[in-house]
Protein backbone atom coordinates (compact mmCIF):
# COMPACT_ATOMS: atom_id res chain seq x y z
CA UNK A 1 0.00 0.00 0.00
CA UNK A 2 1.14 3.54 -0.61
CA UNK A 3 1.34 6.09 2.23
CA UNK A 4 -2.10 7.57 1.66
CA UNK A 5 -3.66 4.11 1.69
CA UNK A 6 -1.85 3.28 4.94
CA UNK A 7 -3.12 6.46 6.58
CA UNK A 8 -6.68 5.70 5.51
CA UNK A 9 -6.40 2.04 6.58
CA UNK A 10 -5.01 3.08 9.98
CA UNK A 11 -8.40 4.50 10.88
CA UNK A 12 -9.62 0.94 11.36
CA UNK A 13 -6.33 -0.93 11.80
CA UNK A 14 -3.55 0.63 13.90
CA UNK A 15 -1.07 -1.85 12.37
CA UNK A 16 -1.29 0.16 9.15
CA UNK A 17 -0.10 3.22 11.05
CA UNK A 18 2.84 1.18 12.35
CA UNK A 19 3.79 0.41 8.75
CA UNK A 20 3.66 4.11 7.98
CA UNK A 21 5.85 4.79 11.02
CA UNK A 22 8.36 2.14 9.98
CA UNK A 23 8.51 3.59 6.48
CA UNK A 24 9.03 7.23 7.50
CA UNK A 25 10.57 7.37 11.00
CA UNK A 26 14.18 7.19 9.82
CA UNK A 27 13.78 9.91 7.24
CA UNK A 28 11.91 12.20 9.61
CA UNK A 29 14.45 11.61 12.36
CA UNK A 30 17.21 12.61 9.95
CA UNK A 31 15.18 15.68 8.94
CA UNK A 32 14.94 16.78 12.58
CA UNK A 33 18.51 15.93 13.50
CA UNK A 34 19.89 17.86 10.53
CA UNK A 35 18.06 20.94 11.81
CA UNK A 36 18.46 20.79 15.60
CA UNK A 37 21.66 18.69 15.97
CA UNK A 38 20.37 17.29 19.24
CA UNK A 39 19.49 13.59 19.35
CA UNK A 40 17.14 13.86 22.34
CA UNK A 41 15.22 16.76 20.81
CA UNK A 42 15.12 14.98 17.44
CA UNK A 43 13.60 11.91 19.06
CA UNK A 44 11.04 14.07 20.89
CA UNK A 45 10.09 15.87 17.69
CA UNK A 46 9.68 12.53 15.91
CA UNK A 47 7.44 11.21 18.68
CA UNK A 48 5.33 14.37 18.65
CA UNK A 49 5.01 14.29 14.86
CA UNK A 50 3.69 10.75 14.86
CA UNK A 51 1.42 11.41 17.84
CA UNK A 52 -0.14 14.34 15.96
CA UNK A 53 -0.39 12.29 12.77
CA UNK A 54 -2.09 9.46 14.64
CA UNK A 55 -4.56 11.84 16.26
CA UNK A 56 -5.34 13.53 12.92
CA UNK A 57 -5.46 10.45 10.69
CA UNK A 58 -9.27 10.61 10.65
CA UNK A 59 -9.08 14.07 9.06
CA UNK A 60 -6.63 13.01 6.34
CA UNK A 61 -8.03 13.35 2.80
CA UNK A 62 -6.42 11.56 -0.11
CA UNK A 63 -6.10 14.40 -2.62
CA UNK A 64 -3.49 12.64 -4.72
CA UNK A 65 -0.54 14.17 -2.89
CA UNK A 66 1.86 11.66 -1.35
CA UNK A 67 1.09 10.71 2.23
CA UNK A 68 4.72 11.43 3.07
CA UNK A 69 4.08 15.07 2.19
CA UNK A 70 1.33 15.12 4.83
CA UNK A 71 3.78 13.77 7.41
CA UNK A 72 6.45 16.30 6.44
CA UNK A 73 3.87 19.06 6.78
CA UNK A 74 3.21 17.97 10.34
CA UNK A 75 6.96 17.65 10.95
CA UNK A 76 7.60 21.20 9.69
CA UNK A 77 4.93 22.57 12.04
CA UNK A 78 6.39 20.67 14.98
CA UNK A 79 9.84 21.99 14.17
CA UNK A 80 8.46 25.49 13.93
CA UNK A 81 6.78 25.12 17.33
CA UNK A 82 10.04 23.85 18.77
CA UNK A 83 12.00 26.83 17.51
CA UNK A 84 9.34 29.20 18.84
CA UNK A 85 9.32 27.73 22.32
CA UNK A 86 12.85 26.22 22.21
CA UNK A 87 11.73 23.09 23.95
CA UNK A 88 9.67 20.04 23.24
CA UNK A 89 7.28 18.85 25.88
CA UNK A 90 6.82 15.16 26.39
CA UNK A 91 3.04 15.23 26.02
CA UNK A 92 3.19 12.90 23.03
CA UNK A 93 4.97 10.27 25.05
CA UNK A 94 2.54 10.56 27.94
CA UNK A 95 -0.45 10.39 25.56
CA UNK A 96 0.94 7.24 24.04
CA UNK A 97 2.00 5.85 27.41
CA UNK A 98 5.62 5.51 26.29
CA UNK A 99 8.86 6.13 28.06
CA UNK A 100 11.93 6.95 26.06
CA UNK A 101 15.12 5.25 27.14
CA UNK A 102 18.21 7.42 27.01
CA UNK A 103 19.89 7.33 23.63
CA UNK A 104 23.07 5.32 23.44
CA UNK A 105 26.13 6.19 21.38
CA UNK A 106 25.06 3.80 18.60
CA UNK A 107 21.67 5.51 18.26
CA UNK A 108 23.27 8.95 18.15
CA UNK A 109 25.74 7.74 15.50
CA UNK A 110 22.82 6.36 13.45
CA UNK A 111 21.06 9.74 13.59
CA UNK A 112 24.21 11.44 12.40
CA UNK A 113 24.44 8.95 9.51
CA UNK A 114 20.82 9.66 8.58
CA UNK A 115 21.46 13.41 8.65
CA UNK A 116 24.51 12.96 6.43
CA UNK A 117 22.40 10.88 4.07
CA UNK A 118 19.83 13.67 3.86
CA UNK A 119 22.57 16.14 2.84
CA UNK A 120 23.63 13.70 0.13
CA UNK A 121 20.09 13.30 -1.19
CA UNK A 122 20.44 15.76 -4.12
CA UNK A 123 23.55 13.95 -5.40
CA UNK A 124 21.82 10.61 -4.92
CA UNK A 125 18.74 11.76 -6.86
CA UNK A 126 20.95 13.03 -9.68
CA UNK A 127 22.86 9.75 -9.83
CA UNK A 128 19.62 7.73 -9.78
CA UNK A 129 18.31 9.81 -12.67
CA UNK A 130 21.35 8.83 -14.74
CA UNK A 131 20.77 5.11 -14.20
CA UNK A 132 18.74 2.99 -16.60
CA UNK A 133 15.17 2.25 -15.60
CA UNK A 134 16.07 -1.37 -14.96
CA UNK A 135 18.99 -0.49 -12.69
CA UNK A 136 16.99 2.10 -10.80
CA UNK A 137 14.01 -0.21 -10.29
CA UNK A 138 16.16 -3.06 -8.93
CA UNK A 139 17.95 -0.74 -6.49
CA UNK A 140 14.71 0.91 -5.35
CA UNK A 141 13.03 -2.44 -4.72
CA UNK A 142 15.94 -3.64 -2.59
CA UNK A 143 17.09 -0.48 -0.84
CA UNK A 144 14.03 1.78 -0.67
CA UNK A 145 11.27 -0.83 -0.43
CA UNK A 146 13.56 -3.25 1.47
CA UNK A 147 12.17 -6.28 -0.35
CA UNK A 148 13.69 -9.73 -0.20
CA UNK A 149 15.21 -11.04 -3.42
CA UNK A 150 12.35 -13.49 -3.99
CA UNK A 151 9.84 -10.62 -4.00
CA UNK A 152 12.11 -8.52 -6.20
CA UNK A 153 12.31 -11.41 -8.67
CA UNK A 154 8.52 -11.71 -8.71
CA UNK A 155 8.10 -7.98 -9.36
CA UNK A 156 10.77 -7.93 -12.06
CA UNK A 157 9.57 -11.15 -13.67
CA UNK A 158 12.93 -12.90 -13.39
CA UNK A 159 14.68 -15.54 -11.32
CA UNK A 160 15.98 -14.77 -7.84
CA UNK A 161 19.54 -15.09 -9.11
CA UNK A 162 18.84 -12.56 -11.85
CA UNK A 163 17.27 -10.24 -9.29
CA UNK A 164 20.43 -10.45 -7.16
CA UNK A 165 22.56 -9.70 -10.19
CA UNK A 166 20.42 -6.71 -11.19
CA UNK A 167 20.54 -5.26 -7.69
CA UNK A 168 24.31 -5.81 -7.46
CA UNK A 169 24.92 -4.19 -10.84
CA UNK A 170 22.56 -1.33 -10.04
CA UNK A 171 24.32 -0.63 -6.75
CA UNK A 172 27.72 -0.82 -8.44
CA UNK A 173 26.56 1.66 -11.10
CA UNK A 174 25.10 3.96 -8.46
CA UNK A 175 28.35 3.87 -6.48
CA UNK A 176 30.31 4.67 -9.63
CA UNK A 177 28.01 7.59 -10.50
CA UNK A 178 28.27 8.99 -6.97
CA UNK A 179 32.07 8.73 -6.99
CA UNK A 180 32.30 10.46 -10.37
CA UNK A 181 30.12 13.35 -9.17
CA UNK A 182 31.92 13.88 -5.85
Amino acid sequence: MNDAQLILASREDPRAFRQLYDRWAGRLLAYFYARVRDPEVSADLLAETFAVAYERRHRFRDTGRPGGAWLYGIARKELSHFFRRRSVDRNALRRLGLTVPPLDDESIARMEELADAEREAPALRAAMARMTGRERQAVELRVVDELEYGEIAARLGCTEGSARTRVHRGLARLTNLLEVNS
